[in-house]
């Protein structure tokens, strides 16, 4: 068996340069204010608090100059795991509903308690009580369905996208009220309910050695207008946005097939690029936002990326998994926990749906550290979490949707089952 594990890009380095020696790139430079980090744990742990200027609170601070595209170089380390079982999700869910099809994206409104649930194979959209755990109603769409949909929590408004745009409907009479001609591809839509923007990505033609070329693309829900359009060098399969700070993030591949991941970072205020960071994995990546630690999670195969919130690596870390990640979100865990010989809250998790094993993988939000893992008698498609009802919703390939309550003990962990003993490719 080989472990291969990526080394925690924290301490002395992240004084010098956030990996000063490890990143590469462009001389494109900005200048941000980052932090040493305290360690509490056998590994690492990450400590901070979310300010408007993205900030981590730590030990001792200083400014950095970054480059605005950067190329991650690979290091490793070892970390330890607890043994055990996975959990049976028979054994914890709290509903298990037949939604039917192939449901492949949700999204949850929190205010209203309405799950929505888009079948990839067709053009319905079910709504289903986060609540009782019935279905409500069945939605069909002006079109087939393109796996993506956002919900404005303040108007209970839903976008659904669709093949020929983006489908709206008014989440009161749960009716279809009108459709944005937009170009936007399969996979990936956010919303930014403050500013009212609606975020997705175009994709460009292929290029010359098989580079693929895209935008991020941003409407005016109120108006219809567009109010960015910025080059990407990539199409952007998955998108995250945090809500606080108004920053989106879009991940994708450089190049067709072989991938080599990036992120690029863009302000949702100014409608500008932040920054471009060169991961290289040859998986296809996804990517989730913690906006309450204001960080930033990028799957790879076997790389799991941490950043902060303008987009600066703070570690790479072994996922314990070679298979690629079809969803991740992110699971709030209340209360608080004695961390060196202070009290601090304790770190959500991160839970990712493995594309080619019939799990979810749960990790802890500051280590990176694989702390549970979930089985599933057919394969996961999409994770989602209501903060709401403290329930986490997957929905299967047999058509279900499925709910659960997080479990935060650690140690129902066997990474053989899920690839950690394959040998990987390198990124």
């Amino acid at each position: 068996m080989k472990t291969e594990t990526l080394a925690v890009i924290v301490a002395f380095l992240v004084v010098i340069s956030l990996g000063a020696g490890y990143l590469e790139g462009s001389n494109n430079q900005r200048t941000v204010t980052s932090a040493l980090v305290s360690i509490y744990s056998t590994t690492s742990t990450l400590f901070s608090t979310y300010s408007t200027t993205s900030t981590l609170v730590s030990i001792q601070s200083t400014t950095l100059t970054v480059k605005l595209t950067s190329t991650v170089v690979r290091t490793t380390t070892t970390s330890s795991l607890t043994s055990g079982s996975p959990i049976p999700i028979e054994n914890v869910e709290t509903a298990n509903i037949s939604v039917g099809g192939s449901p492949r994206t949700m999204a949850v409104n929190q205010n209203t308690g309405s799950i929505y649930v888009e079948d990839y194979s067709s053009d319905i959209l079910t709504v289903v009580n986060a609540t009782s755990h019935s279905i409500i109603t069945r939605i069909a769409l002006p079109s087939g369905a393109d796996n993506g949909i956002a919900v404005d929590n303040n108007t209970n408004m839903i976008y659904a996208l669709v093949q020929d745009g983006v489908a709206v409907i008014n989440g009161t009479s749960n009716r279809v009220v009108g459709e944005l001609s937009l170009d936007f591809g399969p996979g990936a839509l956010v919303y930014d309910a403050a500013t009212h923007v609606l975020y997705g990505s175009v994709e460009g033609p292929i290029l010359g050695s098989l580079n693929q070329t895209g935008s991020l693309v941003g409407v005016n829900v109120e108006t219809g207008s567009i109010v960015a359009n910025i080059s990407l060098g990539f199409w952007a399969d998955s998108l995250a946005i945090n809500p606080l700070t108004h920053m989106v993030y879009a991940v994708g591949c450089l190049k067709f097939f072989v991938c080599g991941s990036e992120i690029s970072v863009v302000n949702g205020t100014s409608q500008t690029l932040v920054t471009t960071l060169k991961l290289g994995s040859t998986a296809y990546p996804r990517v989730t936002v913690d906006p309450e630690w204001n960080l930033v999670y990028v799957s790879g195969a076997p790389q799991l990326y941490i950043l902060d919130g303008y987009g600066d690596l703070i570690y790479v870390l072994n996922s314990q998994s070679c298979s690629p990640f079809d969803s991740m979100t992110i699971v709030q865990i209340p209360g608080q926990e004695i961390a060196s010989e202070r009290l601090v809250q304790r770190p959500n998790q991160v839970l990712a749906v493995s594309l080619d094993y019939n799990y979810i993988l749960a990790y802890d939000g500051t280590t990176g550290t694989l702390v549970n893992m979930y089985s599933f008698p057919s394969s996961p498609q999409f994770v989602t979490y209501n903060p709401s009802t403290s329930e986490v919703y997957v929905a299967s390939s047999s058509g279900q949707l499925i709910a659960f309550p997080i479990t935060v003990a650690p140690g129902h962990v066997n990474s053989t089952l899920v690839g950690s003993g394959i040998e990987c490719p390198l990124p």
